[in-house]
């Protein structure tokens, strides 16, 4: 608990913010009341003046009454700022937390502050307490950023880590896009500004780590803006596309895609520069090729929309400042991977193979490749490498210098300096970036003349925008120029040479008949379009190719599948074992084997009927042995019998390579005289058979043994004859054809 020594609050206990409280007096005055130092109660003032931008659109300093209006606002705004700087600990967490206006305030500084990288101050060089104003105010509003991420100013004054993370994050005192709008108003142009940066950087990414992951999503969100970038460059001056209407101030209508572009160059190069734990997160997402995409494909076409309304257009200066920003951004991830070998030599080899694969992906894209080649040399990068990691590729470590050499070597302009000095100055930025600028244009000149043309594919790209003009004519204007999108605005703005204005503009293409050439050149006149080539034995006594017949090349040594399928040895033997396909005929009958008694036997076989199944088992009854009164112990021996039988007969079999077929009957014999003999339906084959009898005597007077175990047997095994097992006989049926 505080007390209150000459009117003052005091922290004598030395608690944190979370945990301190203040006697004050109640509202009666008498009895005094506990307050927690963390509460609105210590935040009264709700109205904070928002500051109001020294800029109007597209980066020009206001002037006359706007100016007048901005100084008068910006007096109030130091105020507020010096008044929320002198509370006391207790009372400026209290206004961040519970007033809203007050932060408010110092976001919308940030949001509407003057970008570091316009020089827009010589506009204003005679008004220097305009600049005083400005760079005092921004002390200011940097100032209390510096507080908010400060838990300890002293003994008496203090929170813990915990606690501020909390007031922090949950509060959104300091957001991300609040982080980018401070990297644009402080910027890194100083080396003082990216010290102070990046220790804010640290500090709030050691009190929360949840910061690496929504500056991944801010990271995320410039590929999106380069989509949007693109479709803007690509669609503005159409009607409900671009931009909107164009501002009177506005030179091209280009200009607030340009100034967007330049923008975002300095928000990732700043970025990358400050934080660099931010730039192992940049490969997660694929930032790198997407840079390299957007410097390639979008800034050549925004450049050249621009050159052609306005040939001095500041919009100009601001892209090529964008395109160093870019170079700069690319060579912060690309060099984070050699930084992370050079700490890690153990294993730097995944860092090194994603620092070649981000290089490989990138070298489609040429405009990129030969300024950034020139710039930031690719082979300092990879003999690093090399010295770091022994298992590096060296086809692919080569493969990627040469790549990065090949344009940038045969296209440096040796008579104007590299840009590879840093410079405070913003005219002389501007005034090297349009030198590096004018040079790429002409070497992206030289290089596609040097090009071979397609003139059929620019002739198609041609007629599918004027598709009325005749093949003839769209040949004859590409002649002229250099490329199909020259042809297509020469003829769009009735711009065409005096020999072509007045041409059939459906004249047909009708290329020459390569026969006509081929029999001037041969003298041979064939229908064929190979004919008169090198190849041709028509026309050629020694021509380039072979001339071989079946298959394989003639005099071709054999590899091992064809010496293995050779079977040219099978036909020596061929004659040899045609003997054995002869049988002698003998002069008698004997010598022959006759089937005639197993054909015989099969008929019998088909032809039985039921005369002669009766007949058969009536035989076979008469020498089967009576049977038991145990019918159990009969079946038993039974199948002891059956299986010795069977285990002989098995051995038999194993022994002869053909059986005897009269073998083979009497085993047939024996067993189908076994199965019927076991069974009796009720009708008495001889008088020596039994019946199995399952009625009995009467009811009441008792039944005998042989009654009850015929009627036990029956019971079990009924399910598997007669009636009770339908299935089974309508299958038998349908197998028989009796489909009734």
């Amino acid at each position: 608990m505080s007390i209150t020594i000459n009117g003052e609050l005091s922290n004598l206990e030395k608690k944190s913010l979370d945990q301190l409280v203040f006697r004050i007096p109640a509202d009666d005055g008498l009895t005094p009341c506990s307050m927690p130092a963390l509460h609105k109660h210590w935040a009264p003032r709700a109205n904070f003046v928002t500051y109001v931008s020294l800029l109007t659109q597209y980066g020009r300093v206001k002037s006359g009454v706007e100016l007048e209006e901005w100084q008068y606002n910006s007096n109030c705004f130091c105020k507020d700022m010096n008044f929320l700087l002198n509370c006391r600990h207790h009372e400026f967490w209290s206004y961040m937390v519970f007033q809203k206006t007050a932060l408010a305030a110092v976001v919308s500084f940030l949001q509407r502050s003057t970008p570091f990288y316009l020089n827009v101050w010589s506009q204003i060089v005679q008004q220097q307490n305009i600049i005083e104003i400005y760079e005092q105010i921004l002390e200011l509003v940097l100032r209390i950023v510096c507080r908010l991420i400060t838990n300890r100013e002293s003994d008496e004054a203090w929170l813990s880590v915990e606690h501020q993370r909390e007031l922090i994050y949950k509060n959104y005192l300091i957001s991300v896009p609040m982080l980018f709008d401070l990297l644009m108003a402080v910027g890194d142009a100083d080396p003082q500004n990216t010290a102070i940066l990046r220790r804010i950087f640290d500090s709030l990414l050691r009190i929360e780590p949840n910061y690496k992951q929504d500056i991944l999503a801010a990271l995320s969100f410039f590929r999106t803006a380069f989509r949007s970038i693109q479709t803007q460059a690509e669609n503005e001056g159409f009607e409900g596309a671009g931009g909107g209407d164009l501002d009177e101030n506005a030179e091209t209508p280009y200009d607030d895609v340009a100034l967007y572009t330049l923008d975002c160059a300095y928000s990732l190069s700043v970025l990358l520069a400050v934080c660099p734990e931010v730039q192992a997160l940049c490969a997660e997402i694929k930032l790198g090729q997407s840079i390299a995409q957007f410097y390639d494909n979008t800034i050549p076409f925004l450049y050249k929309n621009i050159f052609l309304i306005n040939e001095a257009a500041t919009s100009l200066g601001w892209l090529n400042m964008s395109r160093l920003e870019y170079l700069k951004a690319f060579r912060s991830i690309a060099y984070s991977f050699v930084e992370a070998a050079m700490a890690n030599p153990v294993d730097s080899m995944p860092n090194a193979e994603q620092l070649i694969g981000l290089l490989t992906e990138c070298l489609s894209e040429q405009t990129f490749v030969n300024d950034y080649g020139r710039l930031y040399p690719v082979e300092l990068d990879v003999d690093i490498l090399k010295q770091t990691c022994k298992n590096l590729d060296g086809f692919k470590a080569s493969f990627i210098v040469q790549g990065y050499q090949q344009e940038s070597k045969s296209t440096v302009d040796k008579n104007n300096p590299k840009p590879n000095k840093k410079t405070k100055n913003s005219s002389k930025l501007n005034n090297k970036n349009n030198q590096t600028l004018n040079k790429d244009t002409n070497i992206s000149s030289s290089t596609a003349v040097a090009q071979e043309r397609d003139i059929d594919l620019e002739v198609t790209s041609v007629l599918d925008v004027l598709p009325h003009l005749g093949t003839g004519f769209v040949r004859r204007i590409l002649s002229r120029y250099n490329n199909g999108e020259e042809a297509i605005a020469a003829i769009l703005e009735n711009n065409l040479p005096p020999d072509l204005v007045n041409a059939d503009q459906t004249e047909v293409y009708i290329p020459p008949d390569p026969q006509d050439k081929t029999y001037q050149q041969t003298g041979v006149k064939h229908f064929n379009v190979y004919d008169g080539d090198a190849y041709d034995v028509m026309t050629q006594d020694n021509p380039k190719c072979i001339i071989k017949q079946g298959k394989g090349m003639p005099n071709a040594p054999r590899d091992a599948a064809q010496m293995l399928d050779d079977k040219s040895d099978l036909a020596e033997l061929k004659s040899r074992y045609q003997a054995y396909t002869l049988v002698s005929e003998g002069e008698s009958s004997n010598d022959e084997y006759n089937d005639e008694y197993d054909d015989s036997y099969e008929a019998l076989l088909e032809s039985e009927t039921r005369v002669v199944k009766s007949k058969q088992l009536k035989a076979g009854l008469a020498n089967v042995e009576d049977v038991s009164d145990e019918e159990s112990e009969d079946d038993q021996e039974t199948a002891e019998d059956k299986s010795n039988l069977d285990a002989q007969t098995d051995r038999n079999k194993r022994l002869n390579f053909c059986e005897n077929p009269e073998d083979i009957r009497a085993r047939y014999e024996a067993r189908r005289q076994a199965k019927w003999g076991n069974r009796n339906h009720g009708g008495n084959f001889d008088n020596n058979s039994k019946t199995r009898d399952v009625v009995g005597a009467p009811k009441g007077q008792g039944q005998d043994k042989d009654t009850l175990r015929n009627r036990d047997k029956k019971e079990k095994n009924k399910s598997s004859r007669a009636n009770h097992n339908r299935k089974m006989g309508a299958a038998f049926k349908r197998s028989k054809g009796m489909m009734g």
